[in-house]
C-alpha cells in the first residue's frame, strides 16, 4: 500500500477528481481511498492519544495535506506505481516507506530460501524417523518375515503391512505440521496485514489449503519411502 501520496494544497475538487481518475486507470492500482485533510487530522489526533494536546499550538490551522490510500495489486508493483503517481500534474509526494520495503522484499527472498532448505532438512529428518520406526518394527518380526519368505510368501505380501503403516506414520505427521501451519499462518498473515499491508504474502486461500494438502501427500509418501528402506535389507533371505 502507498499510504502516503500527498496531493498540493492548491489543488482543485476539479483537479484532484482527474488525479483520481488517472489513478484509477493504472492496471497496478486495486484500490484507491481519499482521505481529506480534516480526516487525517482526526486519525492524527487518535495516534497522539494523551499527547494530542501537541496540536492545540496550530490552533484553526490544518497543515496536513489531502492524501491517498493505495492498494496495489502485487507487492512488486508498489515502487513502479508510486513513481507513475509521483509524476502526476497536482501530487507532491508519493510515499512507500522505500527503504523499509526494500529490506523486507530482501528478507523475503532469504526467508524463502531458508524456507525451502528447511523443508529438505525436514524431510530428511522424517524420512529418518519413519524408517527407523518401520526398522524396529520389522526387525521384532523379522523370524516371521524370514518363515513367510521359506514357505513362499512374495516380496509385496511382506511389504504391504509394512507399507500401510508407514503411509498412517505419513498421514498422521502430515496432518499435525499441516494443522500447526493452518494456525500459524492465519496468526501471522493477520498481524502483518495489520501493520504491513504491502509485505508480500500469499493469500490464506485456497494456498494454505494446497500447502495442506501437499504436506499430507508427502507426508505419506516419505511414509512410503521410509518403509521401502528399511524392509529391503530383511527381504533378502
Amino acid at each position: 500500500m502507498l499510504r502516503s501520496v500527498y496531493l498540493n494544497d492548491a489543488l482543485t475538487e476539479e483537479g484532484r477528481a482527474e488525479v483520481e481518475q488517472m489513478m484509477r486507470d493504472m492496471k497496478s492500482i486495486a484500490k484507491i481511498e481519499y482521505i481529506p485533510r480534516e480526516q487525517a487530522l482526526k486519525k492524527l489526533e487518535e495516534r497522539l492519544g494523551d499527547q494530542k494536546y501537541i496540536l492545540e499550538a496550530l490552533g484553526d490551522d490544518n497543515p496536513l495535506p489531502n492524501s491517498y490510500d493505495i492498494t496495489v495489486t502485487k507487492p512488486e508493483a508498489v515502487e513502479s506505481t508510486a513513481v507513475a503517481i509521483a509524476d502526476l500534474y497536482g501530487v507532491d509526494e508519493a510515499k512507500y516507506g522505500q527503504d523499509v520495503a526494500s529490506h523486507l522484499f530482501d528478507m523475503t527472498r532469504l526467508l524463502r530460501l531458508f524456507g525451502f532448505l528447511l523443508m529438505v532438512l525436514l524431510a530428511g529428518a522424517t524420512l529418518f524417523i519413519i524408517s527407523n520406526t518401520i526398522r524396529l518394527t520389522v526387525f521384532a518380526r523379522r523370524k516371521e518375515i524370514a518363515i513367510m519368505k521359506y514357505v513362499g510368501a512374495t516380496d509385496w505380501f511382506i511389504r504391504i503391512p509394512f507399507i500401510l503403516e508407514g503411509m498412517a506414520l505419513g498421514f498422521i505427521g502430515g496432518g499435525l505440521s499441516a494443522l500447526a501451519l493452518r494456525s500459524f499462518y492465519s496468526a501471522m498473515a493477520a498481524k502483518i496485514y495489520s501493520t504491513l499491508t504491502f509485505f508480500p504474502l500469499m493469500p490464506q486461500f485456497p494456498f494454505i489449503n494446497y500447502l495442506t494438502t501437499i504436506l499430507i501427500i508427502s507426508g505419506m509418501i516419505i511414509g512410503v519411502i521410509g518403509s521401502t528402506i528399511s524392509l529391503k535389507r530383511f527381504l533378502e533371505v
